[in-house]
């Protein structure tokens, strides 16, 4: 089943991007729709999977995270088993805030949050080079995040 996302439901979805605790009132507002309709589309644009949740963007460095990087992952070989493990991997490590397969000399991607470089350091050597299942890596630290969170375009 294909999701038909019109001109309404991408101003929902830029709404609902900028501010996920927005009621359906303010919404329905704000797109010319009273809120009944308003909810029914939303609702459909959750079940249909378009709307995976809402969650609430943090500050890191009230959390004490100080330092960010961008790991450039290559792995020792491209069996099953391998790609199998480093995505156990990946998934049980909460600093590994993102992770993507991508082309290239590398593998992975990996956006790792610490407090310091120090502790990044601590966590690349005893928890992701120590697995064995890294040949190589390359760290990127962020010195500033320039557009630190975005919406999705909605084309």
């Amino acid at each position: 089943m294909t999701l038909t996302v019109d001109d309404t439901d991408r101003r929902i979805l830029q709404l609902l991007q900028t501010d996920g605790k927005a009621s359906v009132q303010d919404i329905a507002a704000k797109v010319a729709l009273s809120t009944s309709p308003c909810w029914r589309r939303i609702k459909r644009m959750e079940e249909a999977g378009l709307i995976t949740g809402y969650t609430a963007r943090l500050n890191p460095k009230l959390l004490g995270l100080h330092a960010l990087a961008y790991v450039f992952v290559s792995l020792m070989d491209h069996r099953e088993d391998t790609i199998a493990a480093f995505s156990r991997l990946v998934d049980t490590q909460e600093r590994i805030i993102e992770c993507a397969s991508v082309t290239g000399e590398s593998d992975y991607i990996l956006k790792i949050a610490a407090r310091d470089p120090e502790d990044l350091d601590h966590f690349l050597m005893r928890g992701i080079l120590s697995s064995g299942l890294v040949r190589a890596s390359h760290t990127h630290f962020v010195l500033r995040r320039t557009k630190p969170t975005s919406p999705w375009p909605l084309l």
